[in-house]
């Protein structure tokens, strides 16, 4: 993926239907990537699920979309959910519930802060901020209304634990849930992630697409070191 060229400016008015002549951040994208960006701007699609290797942009597209989406006024806001796997052997961490899940919340800062964003207005709950990360753990009878979803790392979610997400959900949401299947750093039973058995379950739905993202950008060493299967 090419670096940004210009910064995007974006006008709440005359939202386009496709994204091919928007400047997206002055993100050059390849045609997996646009598939999967495309998908997610689309009505078609109420979720949406990308299997991607390492170093393929995944959740980059999916923040840079999903900012677009809540900035032409189509959803309220968005929401980044995600799973502190290591917090079973890593011990209980000081601080509040931010400062114990922040280490998880990286790859979105890294995203917010490419699109020249301020990551540090997520810690901030009075901030306005137009997303909000969380962990699965508290979700447990809220209800997701009127945003845009994006479950990261998905790989690293039991299936109940992805289960219990998705039934958060209400119509007037989309889901972007975005994993690697070779990279899952579940402690125990790494066969009861849920990632995979998710997009199998929805692949016949009409109002679902899947994904795929196999170009690493990151150099070969990476990529390399992403063919050894584990």
């Amino acid at each position: 993926m090419a670096s940004k060229k210009s910064a995007s400016t974006v006008s709440k008015k005359n939202c386009p239907k496709t994204l091919d002549d928007h400047i997206f951040f002055g993100l050059t994208l390849n045609d997996e990537q646009k598939e999967f960006r495309d998908a997610i701007w689309s009505n078609d699609y109420d979720i949406i699920f990308a299997n991607a290797k390492a170093g393929t942009g995944k959740t980059l597209i999916a923040v840079a979309t999903a900012k677009l989406l809540v900035e032409y006024g189509r959803f309220d806001k968005a929401h980044y959910i995600v799973s502190p796997v290591m917090n079973g052997i890593n011990g209980y961490l000081p601080g509040s519930i931010t400062d114990k899940e922040m280490p998880y919340y990286m790859p979105l800062c890294d995203a917010l802060a490419k699109l020249g964003d301020f990551p540090e207005k997520i810690i901030d709950p009075k901030s306005g901020f137009w997303i909000t990360p969380s962990s699965h753990v508290y979700l447990r009878g809220i209800n997701l209304e009127n945003s845009v979803i994006i479950i990261d790392e998905a790989q690293n979610f039991y299936t109940d634990e992805l289960k219990k997400v998705l039934t958060r959900v209400c119509s007037t949401t989309k889901v972007i849930v975005i994993g690697h299947s070779g990279q899952i750093d579940l402690v125990k039973n790494k066969e009861n992630s849920g990632f995979v058995r998710y997009i199998e379950h929805f692949r016949e739905c009409p109002r679902c697409k899947i994904c795929e993202l196999t170009v690493n950008y990151r150099g070969w060493i990476s990529q390399h070191a992403d063919l050894l299967e584990l």
